[in-house]
């Protein structure tokens, strides 16, 4: 019985010393929207199998949505997504979402807003430094936008646009980022 409680300690300090104590987990937060614009904020992060992201969300209304590299704002399929997430400019408390990095491989998020992915508004955790890095990662997802929207909502009407069609535009933006928007004509 000694034999055994000793051998059971040993292998107990012999474990810790060669594999290290059990680490903590570590919560990376990650503030969304809010007065930097549209962005996250850190734009990516790096984080270890166990960590969590927490995002924080400012006024506006954003989400988080997970992406894929090639796709970069288009929802992944079977991804996670923390849906709109509407905040009051003068909100006292906002709303978080958290995931948990269950491995090594990258993760890719956007804004699922009108014109927020394409404004640049994408995150990543675990980008890779050579390959496919984060900057490709933005410059793609800058590059997939169409001029049909810019700036967080505004449209960018098009020679083509009836007088119903900008209306019907005007209130499915206003319907979606609470305000009138500007509709510009194309130069």
């Amino acid at each position: 019985m000694l034999f055994t409680t000793i051998l059971t300690a040993s292998l107990a300090i012999l474990s810790s010393a060669v594999f290290g104590e059990a680490r903590k987990p570590k919560t990376h937060d990650v503030i969304v929207g809010g007065a930097a614009g549209l962005i996250y904020t850190p734009n990516q992060v790096h984080a270890k199998v166990g960590d969590h992201v927490k995002f924080h969300f400012q006024f506006k209304n954003h989400t988080v949505t997970q992406s894929s590299f090639d796709y970069p704002c288009e929802p992944l399929k079977d991804g996670f997504d923390s849906g709109f997430m509407p905040v009051a400019m003068d909100a006292k408390k906002s709303p978080t979402f958290t995931i948990e990095v269950k491995n090594e491989d990258p993760i890719w998020v956007h804004c699922e807003q009108v014109g927020h992915c394409p404004s640049g508004m994408v995150f990543a955790v675990n980008a890779p430094k050579k390959g496919n890095t984060f900057k490709k990662f933005l410059k793609m997802a800058k590059a997939s936008g169409k001029n049909e929207y810019h700036d967080g909502g505004s449209y960018k009407r098009s020679d083509d646009d009836s007088e119903d069609d900008v209306e019907e535009k005007r209130s499915l933006l206003s319907r979606i980022t609470g305000k009138r928007d500007v509709v510009e004509l194309e130069a």
